[in-house]
């Protein structure tokens, strides 16, 4: 999925564009307030202080987010994470009407679960071949989904139901001791690429994406099981009478699906917007015309009519139903994390004096994040950093400000994660207001956006990884850095008196994702974090701002994280 190459050269052109309709709507962008060609000068400026140090999330809320992990990922520098989830299950249309006058037969239970993918090519005959997206790993998993016995709330029992209830990642245990049926189990399992193709005479799904005749409808690559038959149809299609009358007595009576992962090495893990999938029961309906006389002594309710059967030509019809179960309501995604002795080294003690020298960003239930102070300290107490008044009162006009993350890529860092072909580097950052949980005004003033790849809208703020020109061995574009535009944040804290807040940094899964989870306990002042981090299972190990001077050009120093500020003044 490194469409890095491809994205940069988008973003030369379109940021010219932007920066030049933007000088037409809005005169605080680039250039602002400058009147004139022979008064100001054109200035870079990296020498502001910078402090950045790590900080470990700990236990994190994690229900009902937009994306959840299934699996196990085994990444060499960071540890493993197993994956488990659970999620409430919603009838499509309430209080269905089975009649039980007649035979029912129900073919298949299939719960289909959409791949994030991409087409890569059409065929001559319509067939597609994909590409899947947000797969990591490549190993089988032993892959189990249980009947839920415990009830998901909506409200906090422990707040008299007037907040919402929060459900964090460690809590495995109170489904793992509640689970009920099993409905699923394969020792094999691994995602599947290719397409699906629904043919015309029985709807059938089947993989074969070569067939061309007698196609209704090609899907690209999803999940797709079979479950439990005589499970549903004892808990459906002969459900209790009014257990089936809405979906609020339903969540009762069907408290969800446990989907579990045995522990392992290695495997694959999955992300996946389970909202998107369902269950549908397959089933036919046999009525017995008055004519028939096959077994006048035997229920209609347990005749059984084969339309292709001569003996019972004209005897009997069918009608073929289906009947949808939906992902919908809460969840919750469960982790369990080993992680490596480097990487706990790396979070255990933060320097947040200095910085430290290597800031670990990671994804995930008990991952990590960086927290950066700019303009250093203010000795006089009149609540503006020092180095940060002496700009103001040199009345720079700010063109524009980054700050610029260098990716360790030597073998005490990510090397010895790149160095495996599996590798996966997260694709972007995410730099936010900390103090106040939200995100940086240039977040906002972003409106750029790419169809077809949200992943990459608001690219004129960045935060895209950076990555080499030519793939390694593996094929595989090592990231280089990560740049995000603060501009009008800076512009603000030098024109505006805005607070000099402290910032975040994160990996992200989804830069449109603003929304926040929350920390079991708070740590340092942090009490929630961003969701989109949570979604996302990848770390990256950056260069920090504590690393002793050198003069070497391509030093850790050289590396260290700067703030990068272009700026105008008056001769």
């Amino acid at each position: 999925m490194n469409k890095s190459s491809i994205f940069r050269s988008i973003l030369v052109v379109t940021t010219t564009l932007f920066l030049f309709a933007s000088c037409d709507k809005d005169f605080n962008e680039i250039g602002s307030d400058v009147i004139g060609d022979d008064h100001f000068d054109f200035l870079p400026d990296s020498l502001s202080t910078v402090v950045a140090f790590n900080q470990p999330t700990g236990i994190l809320q994690t229900n009902n987010m937009a994306i959840n992990s299934l699996g196990i990922y085994n990444n060499p520098f960071f540890g493993k994470t197993k994956a488990n989830f659970v999620t409430d299950l919603q009838m499509s249309s309430v209080n269905p009407t089975f009649d039980l006058e007649k035979f029912i037969e129900l073919d298949s239970v299939v719960l289909t679960i959409p791949y994030f993918s991409k087409r890569t090519k059409t065929n001559a005959n319509g067939s597609g071949e994909y590409k899947l997206d947000s797969i990591y790993g490549s190993g089988p998993i032993n892959l189990k989904i249980f009947e839920s016995g415990y009830v998901l709330n909506d409200l906090d029992p422990d707040e008299e139901f007037q907040s919402a209830q929060k459900y964090f990642s460690d809590e495995d245990s109170n489904f793992e001791d509640n689970k009920k049926v099993l409905l699923y189990e394969n020792t094999g399992f691994v995602p599947d690429g290719k397409e699906f193709v629904t043919f015309t005479k029985d709807k059938g799904l089947v993989r074969d994406p070569e067939v061309a005749e007698n196609v209704e409808g090609r899907f690209s690559p999803r999940m797709r099981l079979l479950l439990n038959k005589e499970f549903f149809k004892s808990k459906i299609i002969h459900a209790p009478a009014g257990k089936l009358v809405n979906n609020s007595v339903f969540k009762e009576y069907f408290k969800g699906l446990y989907f579990q992962v045995q522990d392992a090495e290695s495997g694959t893990l999955m992300q996946l917007k389970f909202t998107d999938g369902d269950i549908t029961l397959h089933y036919k309906e046999y009525s017995a015309l008055e004519d028939a006389d096959n077994n006048p002594d035997t229920p209609k309710t347990a005749v059984k009519f084969p339309e292709d059967d001569p003996e019972y030509a004209g005897v009997a019809k069918k009608t073929a139903k289906t009947f949808v179960i939906k992902m919908a309501g809460n969840t919750v995604n469960l982790f369990k994390n080993d992680p490596t002795a480097a990487y706990l080294a790396g979070i255990g003690s933060p320097n947040t004096t200095l910085g430290d020298p290597r800031l670990y960003l990671k994804g995930g239930s008990e991952g990590s994040l960086a927290i950066i102070d700019l303009f250093g300290p203010d000795t006089d107490n009149n609540d503006i950093a020092d180095e940060l008044e002496i700009i103001k009162g040199k009345q720079w006009l700010i063109n524009e400000a980054n700050l610029v993350f260098y990716i360790d890529n030597s073998e005490a860092g990510m090397g010895k994660l790149l160095n495996d072909k599996k590798a996966s580097e997260p694709r972007r950052v995410y730099l936010y207001d900390l103090d106040n949980k939200r995100p940086l005004f240039d977040y906002y003033k972003d409106v750029t956006a790419i169809s077809g790849a949200p992943k990459y809208n608001k690219y004129v703020h960045d935060g895209l990884i950076q990555t080499e020109e030519v793939a390694d061995a593996h094929g595989h574009k090592k990231g280089i850095k990560y740049r995000v535009r603060i501009t009008n944040h800076i512009r603000n804290l030098v024109r505006k008196d805005s607070t000099n807040v402290r910032i975040g940094l994160v990996v992200t899964e989804s830069i449109e994702n603003i929304a926040n989870a929350g920390l079991k306990a708070t740590v340092n002042g942090v009490d929630r974090i961003p969701q989109a981090s949570v979604m996302n299972p990848l770390g990256t190990v950056l260069y920090g701002t504590n690393i002793p001077f050198s003069e070497e050009p391509n030093s850790d120093y050289a590396k260290r994280l700067k703030l990068e500020i272009y700026y105008t003044k008056p001769n």
